[in-house]
């Protein structure tokens, strides 16, 4: 089986609690459980798994092993064709779930062994239903802001969502939506509101002015500033080609963030951006 989809969203539980409920007690001895990227290369394919799954249990009574390869996207070109092999010789004696983030990393010769099941990102509605019992069990006071801004930065990542709220419960006595924010560094709504607003409204030097105050003295990250301006310019109503003007410059700004380029240069981009887009609205 191949396992894949975002981080977070329950695929190795989903297979350990399997595990467990097929072997029982007898679980620990019946599944070798490796996590790829400390264990990559060639020779954990050769010796520690050959060996696990090429010798069989005395009191298995012709039960199947289990082999549990976390994070397999980060196994190396020449072990996966070793485990493309393997997969096949030792079928009658042990069986492979592989788990990783990105599916195109595994080799198409091994993901064609493979039953493939995607994890999508997590529900609103399943995630809410969670964190709700687990806030209701610990004592924490959450509220129903705070509850929608741990669900909203968490996209779907249960795992994050949840170390997000523990955060939250040990600096704050309440959670509510300013503490989450604050325990996670992201911009408040509010400080967003007020320089989307400057940026369709002031001259360039307060825009610029504005950006840096929230860099410098907010201590925001610029990619951040920029996704949570995308999420409010798709609420504004804008002349259509003012809208792909804007959307097409944010993430062009992104890209050269995410690539190492430097912040101050782009302050002075994303405000342009607005300029350009701000003609074409007088233009209109």
């Amino acid at each position: 089986m191949l396992f894949h989809g975002p981080p977070g969203t329950g695929k190795t539980t989903t297979i350990m609690a399997c595990a467990r409920q097929i072997y029982g007690s007898r679980w620990k001895q019946m599944v070798l459980e490796l996590n790829a990227s400390d264990s990559r290369g060639i020779d954990v394919a050769r010796e520690t798994i050959k060996n696990f799954v090429s010798s069989r249990d005395l009191f298995s009574q012709g039960t199947t092993k289990l082999v549990i390869l976390d994070e397999a996207d980060n196994l190396t070109h020449a072990a996966q064709f070793v485990l493309r092999r393997m997969i096949e010789q030792y079928a009658s004696n042990a069986r492979f779930c592989l788990i990783c983030n990105y599916s195109s990393q595994i080799i198409p010769a091994l993901q064609s062994r493979c039953t493939k099941f995607r994890f999508g990102p997590l529900s609103t509605q399943e995630t809410e239903k969670r964190v709700r019992a687990i806030a209701s069990a610990e004592n924490v006071d959450l509220t129903d802001d705070g509850l929608a801004a741990i669900l909203k930065l968490g996209k779907g990542d249960m795992r994050r969502i949840l170390n997000v709220l523990q955060s939250a419960a040990l600096t704050f006595p309440q959670i509510d939506s300013r503490a989450v924010h604050l325990t996670t560094g992201d911009p408040l709504p509010e400080d967003m509101e007020y320089l989307v607003k400057t940026l369709l409204s002031c001259t360039f030097s307060q825009c610029v002015e504005a950006v840096e105050q929230m860099r410098c003295k907010r201590g925001y990250s610029l990619v951040d500033m920029v996704r949570e301006i995308h999420d409010r310019v798709k609420c504004i109503e804008l002349p259509r080609r003012a809208r792909v003007n804007i959307h097409r410059d944010l993430a062009d700004i992104e890209h050269r963030l995410s690539i190492g380029c430097f912040d101050r240069m782009h302050v002075s981009a994303l405000v342009g951006a607005f300029m350009e887009s701000r003609e074409v609205i007088m233009g209109t």
